[in-house]
Order: structure tokens, then C-alpha cells, then sequence
């Protein structure tokens, strides 16, 4: 079904304390008041945990952050948070937090949430041949994503993606897999979030 929904209206705010600025998004202008509120509570929640997993009370840390939106369609928020921290050492440490969220009712969704059973088989296997295709370092073998992998939703595209350390070396940054949607339409609910965009593939 065809759903024609604007887009959110964001509004930059500034999260502030000594030594920490995070720039994040509030949402505002939507017609349900209850999802404008839950969405920004998760969006400030987010931010919170983000500054609390860079923030060291041994060293001395300064914290800086922004967003970046990576879908507003559809009725389809998906925000990528990112967090650095300096602690005047050999390199910085940097985190992301990325959140997708349905504007109509407000909910957040984890992976596993947007797919039907089946999904991760297709999407180890696309991540195993990038892997493989890019020559993307690793610094133990690929064994898989988890039910609430790190991902965000961009234009007709998943994105899975993996922190520092967590798949390969500092010097590789982020590793980041897209998946266009057209691959995974097997596994799409046909009342689920991504079937909204499902529909131009």
C-alpha cells in the first residue's frame, strides 16, 4: 500500500556539560504528540549512554558529538549518533548509536524486529562476500551479526555496522555493510516497518 507521510521536522539541540558538547536531533511538527515525545525521549536516552560509554573519570576526557540523518521518509526516522573523545593520547575513541524509529506510534526497532525468520542467513552471507570483495581486515573470522546488530536504515538500503575493535583493526575505522532491501524483500513483512519502502524495489 502506497503510504504517503511527510517527513519529521528536526530541530538541532545541544547537549552541554563541562568538557562534553553533543549536537542531536529533537523532533517536532508531527501530528501524534504521544510519538513526538516518546521518540525524543529515546533519541536523549541514546545521547546519555553514548557520552556515559566515551566518558573515562581517570583521564582527563573531552567529549564531542553530532547526528546524521539517514532516512526521514515514508514514516521512517533512522538516526546515526556519533560520539568522540579526546583523552590526550595516541588516538581518540570514537562511538555511534544509531536508532530507527517509527514516527506514527514513536517505537524503536532492534534488527531482528524488522525482518521475518531467514533474514540473518542472507545477511551473513552478504557481509561474508563484502568481506571478502573489499578485503576488509578482521581481526578474527566473521562469525555472524547478532539479533541486535548495529544498523541503520538509509534511503532504500540497510547498513549493518561494527564499532572500533569490534570486527577489525582501529585503522580500518568502522566497518559498514550496505544491503540494498531488494535482497532481503524474501524477508520483509508485508505490514512491517520496511515494507514501506519495500515498495519502490
Amino acid at each position: 500500500m502506497l503510504l504517503i507521510k511527510r517527513p519529521a521536522d528536526i530541530i538541532i539541540r545541544v547537549y552541554r556539560r563541562p568538557n562534553i558538547t553533543m549536537l542531536y536531533p529533537q523532533v517536532a511538527g508531527h501530528e501524534n504528540v504521544n510519538a513526538i515525545i516518546l521518540m525524543n525521549m529515546k533519541i536523549r536516552n541514546a545521547v546519555m549512554e553514548l557520552v556515559k560509554s566515551l566518558d573515562r573519570p581517570d583521564l582527563k576526557t573531552i567529549i564531542e558529538g553530532s547526528f546524521e540523518i539517514k532516512n526521514n521518509q515514508r514514516g521512517i526516522l533512522s538516526i546515526l549518533l556519533v560520539g568522540l573523545a579526546d583523552f590526550g593520547g595516541a588516538h581518540p575513541m570514537t562511538v555511534t548509536k544509531s536508532l530507527t524509529m517509527d514516527t506514527g506510534t514513536g517505537e524503536s526497532f532492534s534488527l531482528h524486529q524488522l525482518f521475518k525468520p531467514g533474514y540473518m542467513e542472507i545477511i551473513n552471507a552478504e557481509i561474508s562476500r563484502q568481506i571478502r570483495e573489499r578485503d576488509i581486515p578482521v581481526l578474527d573470522s566473521f562469525k555472524g551479526i547478532s539479533p541486535d546488530q548495529d544498523y541503520y536504515v538509509s534511503d532504500h538500503t540497510l547498513v549493518i555496522y561494527y564499532q572500533l575493535y569490534e570486527l577489525s583493526p582501529y585503522a580500518a575505522g568502522f566497518p559498514y555493510f550496505p544491503i540494498p532491501l531488494y535482497m532481503l524483500s524474501s524477508v520483509i513483512p508485508g505490514n512491517g516497518l520496511l515494507d514501506r519502502l519495500n515498495y519502490f524495489i
